[in-house]
């Protein structure tokens, strides 16, 4: 009775082994081509590196940043460096979000040549509601975001709605890391001028290094009012508590 308990046992970890290996295999491919695409493309085609932090202050409380320096051709030719902050606040525990924030964000313009021809900044304040769920395994993710947008001599308001869900993939018992799948739309209005901005599609695979920290990358097109364009994305994701870090240091 023990043999074939441990028999059996053998085959459902050699079944979820095999499951495994071939959504590694599936989704390497995938990342595989597109790789070979951008670099093939490469002047249509920006990078993103991106830092997203998250640190919970206590239950109530959170503080949310991000750093993002995104390139308009494939590492070359700076596009945009943005830092953004935010204090946040749950109405229920760990959910139901409600932000306020500013954003600093420094855009470089070309010219037919590529010549660098200046750089534009922009101030934000930022309010956002950001809801969270979970459908079986799968979290979904919901965020309202208005922007106010300071130029030089200009102001812009914009509504944005994101949506992301993230699927597990593998989870290794008795260990916290994992890997998952990871995909989002979000959808930009000009309130201000009454009309469609842009949109961001984006699908990517993610590693959870442990309980706090996560590495992804992926892909995004986003498509604007005259041009659609794909940038590769590799991102730091950091949810270490305050606590800890006060600890730590």
């Amino acid at each position: 009775m023990q043999k074939q308990n441990q028999l059996k046992l053998r085959k459902l970890i050699l079944s979820h082994s095999m499951l495994l290996i071939r959504r590694i295999i599936l989704v390497v491919g995938l990342m595989g081509f597109i790789n070979n695409t951008v670099i093939g493309q490469s002047n249509n085609t920006g990078s993103w590196l991106v830092y997203f932090g998250n640190q919970k202050i206590n239950d109530k409380w959170n503080i949310q940043s991000d750093f993002q320096y995104r390139d308009y051709q494939f590492f070359g030719q700076r596009n945009q460096f943005l830092a953004r902050v935010g204090l946040g606040y749950n109405l229920k525990p760990q959910n139901h979000n409600l932000l306020l924030g500013y954003a600093y964000v420094a855009t470089d313009t070309y010219d037919e040549f590529d010549l660098k021809k200046g750089t534009k900044i922009e101030d934000r304040i930022y309010q956002q509601y950001l809801y969270k769920n979970k459908i079986g395994s799968n979290s979904l993710t919901h965020r309202f975001r208005l922007e106010d947008r300071f130029f030089p001599n200009e102001f812009g308001l914009r509504g944005r709605y994101f949506i992301s869900l993230q699927k597990p993939l593998w989870n290794l018992k008795g260990n916290n890391n994992n890997i998952y799948l990871s995909a989002y739309n979000e959808l930009f209005i000009d309130i201000k001028g009454a009309q469609f901005d842009r949109n961001r599609f984006y699908a990517g695979l993610g590693f959870g290094i442990n309980d706090y920290v996560k590495v992804e990358t992926g892909y995004m097109i986003q498509a604007q009012k005259n041009i659609t364009r794909g940038q590769l994305q590799f991102i730091i994701f950091n949810n270490l508590p305050f606590k800890k870090i006060i600890k730590n240091n």
